[in-house]
């Protein structure tokens, strides 16, 4: 086991993916340039009105985007490690976990349920947005699960449980539900709405009342 410093909240911070953070607690302020002094990491983990999850990920920061006067911070951390916390310890400013890191089962070919998560992704993606995946999904698809569930907005603890989950075949198995679920609601989304535009451009400027002619204008 090994103590690190603690940031406990209200996200869920997955191995490889990104996030934003905006320091202004003078507690965290002190933590972030400590980790910044000794090229360290800290943890992560959910804290809500459920209380402190048990299972987070340690966070490397990647960059101080910037640096206020009166001390506030932006800055940009990649998740690293998942951890197990067994104890939350006292003595300075801010909270310090007894942890130890989480290994993973042995690996399986998962090539094809990676396969089947990035095509509904793209259906996700292309009915949410009309863009780009976004996310690296080239083979082996090392970590595929948890580059997904870090970027797609999935319920707190949905990603929760991902994060817990202690193989890739168990959490592309939940990913793939969810996104199975996602695509086919986005989609049924998109048809409605196409749906309604059409039958709006099909009234045109017709008012009740109106007689219309076989093509549909107005009387």
């Amino acid at each position: 086991m090994t103590d690190i410093p603690l940031f406990p909240l209200n996200v869920v911070l997955m191995p490889g993916a990104p996030l934003p953070l905006h320091i202004f607690e003078e507690r965290y302020k002190q933590m972030v340039n400590e980790c910044l002094e000794s090229e360290s990491e800290f943890g992560m983990v959910l804290a809500d009105e459920g209380g402190t999850r048990r299972v987070g990920c340690t966070a490397r920061i990647v960059e101080l985007v910037e640096r206020y006067e009166d001390g506030r911070m932006l800055i940009l951390v990649e998740g690293s490690r998942r951890f197990k916390l067994n104890s939350i310890l006292t003595g300075k400013p801010y909270y310090v976990g007894e942890v130890e890191y989480l290994a993973e089962e042995p690996e399986e070919d998962v090539t094809a349920l990676a396969e089947e998560c990035i095509v509904l992704l793209e259906r996700v993606v292309e009915a949410a947005t009309e863009g780009s995946v976004g996310i690296e999904i080239q083979p082996p698809y090392r970590n595929l699960s948890f580059a997904i569930a870090g970027r797609i907005d999935f319920d707190l603890e949905i990603r929760q449980q991902i994060l817990e989950l202690t193989s890739e075949k168990e959490r592309l198995e939940k990913v793939k539900e969810l996104l199975s679920a996602a695509a086919e609601r986005l989609e049924r989304e998109q048809q409605a709405r196409e749906k309604a535009q059409k039958n709006g451009h099909l009234r045109g400027d017709w008012r009740p009342g109106e007689k219309k002619d076989e093509e549909g204008e107005g009387a």
